[in-house]
């Protein structure tokens, strides 16, 4: 499945989707700007943001309401047919997306340029702002699975790594940036509600609870939101980039 889905991006980059060739002098490296993104993702609005994230999970997690959410989800939800499309949705929260989107910003830096590069490397340079976040959250509030054996949702600092969803945040990056890019219309509106498909496919299998979905979900938008530069996914290229 992962080199599938690597391979389709790889083709849609090259013969798919209409390109630009990148000529010698316009290459950039694919880190160009990450110093501006990390400001902007490590900066105190940011910060607000996620303090308010966690909050919000602290209060789910110690209110009983991440537990009565799962138990009513398990009891009145949970199918053979939910498990199958969670099943689905949990395939786009995978850590392969990761190598995915380095080698379309890749492609965009070096090689040719396109909508769906331009995307592509929007996603890689969120992950790399982002991660870091995701990374310390994770395994500094500590939380369990609603199916581990002591499955409470109470933060256990430094002994679990389960209380901001992965599979959340690498999903959610590709359609918030989407949503940002995209010139108008439905499709951003579709994208932000798509965001949270694969997080409601982890709280359906029991990997994860309501506020660690959320967390995983804010660490996601302020990632997308600290290296969007407003630029129309739909964008032409600028001409001095076109070959002559």
């Amino acid at each position: 499945m992962m080199w599938v889905i690597i391979g389709l991006s790889l083709v849609c980059a090259f013969l798919v989707v209409p390109s630009v060739r990148r000529r010698k002098g316009n290459r950039r490296h694919l880190f160009v700007g990450t110093g501006a993104h990390w400001r902007r993702n490590y900066g105190r609005r940011s910060f607000l943001k996620l303090a308010a994230g966690v909050a919000g999970a602290g209060l789910l997690a110690y209110s009983g309401a991440d537990e009565a959410v799962d138990q009513w989800h398990t009891g009145q939800v949970r199918s053979k047919v939910s498990d199958q499309v969670s099943h689905v949705f949990k395939i786009f929260g995978e850590r392969f997306w990761f190598v995915n989107w380095l080698l379309l910003g890749a492609i965009d830096a070096w090689l040719k340029t396109n909508a769906f590069t331009r995307w592509g490397r929007k996603n890689f340079e969120a992950m790399v702002v982002g991660l870091p976040t995701l990374w310390t959250v994770q395994r500094g509030l500590g939380a369990n699975r609603p199916s581990s054996s002591d499955g409470s949702p109470r933060w256990r600092p430094m002994n679990a790594d389960n209380s901001a969803s992965g599979h959340t945040f690498m999903a959610a990056v590709p359609l918030l940036t989407l949503a940002r890019r995209w010139p108008g219309g439905p499709i951003p509106g579709l994208a932000r509600a798509a965001s949270v498909a694969t997080g409601w496919s982890r709280m359906n299998d029991r990997k994860h609870y309501l506020s660690q979905v959320l967390l995983g979900w804010v660490i996601a938008w302020n990632a997308t939101a600290a290296v969007d530069d407003t630029v129309p996914v739909a964008a032409l290229e600028p001409k001095d980039e076109v070959d002559e």
